[in-house]
């Protein structure tokens, strides 16, 4: 499991977050719901080990991060960030297989890349420069590289892994953003995976989360089940806007505004 617990967060005298407490299980799909400037992005980087003050607070699969070598926890998690900047002329396949870094050498390097392009419908971008393809596809083979490095053999060997994404559709178009969250789906179904999702879209949330954390000005506004959770009441508190949520015709609840 990883867990965060009571975690605070200040930056220049503001504070980011106030006493966040979450639990992410083996085998769900998180999504942190929130306004813009609600601290969601801040909260992911504290469960990856990337704000160093926050990890005493963070635990995974029983260990407080401090614990934990570089190389250990690449592999029990894995984060694709908001951006990502690359200044130099990789091609996709180089630039995925930067995630099979601990692979032993037994094991075909660019068989895992395949497999990892395959998922996201990419394969034909294998020997493209990553400088020249639009921003969706960029996102896409990013999404390869992270989740190359968590089916990895070694880390398959391993305690249970987290995937953490921050706004990993943000640059897709509609089919794109399915085709991506079934993965995900999948990723977790299959191999028992916690996912971590910052999210703006409620609808993509409730079709394929399990949990929703939501948080609203640094502060854990309630977290629960999708149907627990997106609610009229909640949401409006949560955004400040009216909204109305209607039944799916496939079950889950959807969201448009009131």
């Amino acid at each position: 499991m990883l867990t965060a617990k009571k975690l605070c967060v200040e930056r220049q005298g503001h504070r980011i977050l106030s006493d966040v407490s979450v639990e992410i299980s083996p085998g769900l799909v998180v999504a942190i719901l929130g306004a813009n400037g609600a601290g969601k992005s801040t909260l992911l980087h504290c469960l990856s080990g990337d704000v160093s003050e926050a990890k005493q607070h963070v635990f995974l699969n029983g260990k407080n991060l401090d614990s934990y070598t570089s190389q250990a926890l690449a592999m029990s998690r894995a984060v694709m960030p908001q951006r990502v900047q690359m200044d130099f002329a990789f091609l996709v396949s180089e630039l995925v297989e930067m995630g099979l870094w601990q692979i032993p050498r037994q094991f075909d390097k660019q068989l895992r890349v395949d497999e990892a392009l395959a998922l996201f419908g990419i394969e034909t971008l294998k020997q493209r420069d990553y400088q020249t393809l639009s921003g969706g596809e960029q996102q896409r083979v990013q999404l390869a590289r992270v989740v190359a490095q968590l089916l990895t053999p070694v880390a398959q060997a391993d305690a249970p892994r987290y995937l953490l994404l921050d706004e990993c559709t943000s640059n897709l178009d509609f089919a794109h953003q399915h085709q991506v969250f079934e993965v995900v789906k999948k990723l977790a179904n299959t191999y028992q995976m916690g996912v971590v999702v910052v999210l703006h879209d409620m609808n993509l949330a409730a079709q394929y989360a399990d949990h929703l954390v939501l948080l609203k000005q640094g502060k854990v506004l309630d977290q629960g089940s999708v149907e627990s959770m997106l609610i009229p009441s909640k949401i409006e508190e949560l955004y400040d806007f009216p909204v109305q949520v209607l039944p799916h015709p496939k079950g889950w609840p959807m969201i448009v505004p009131a």
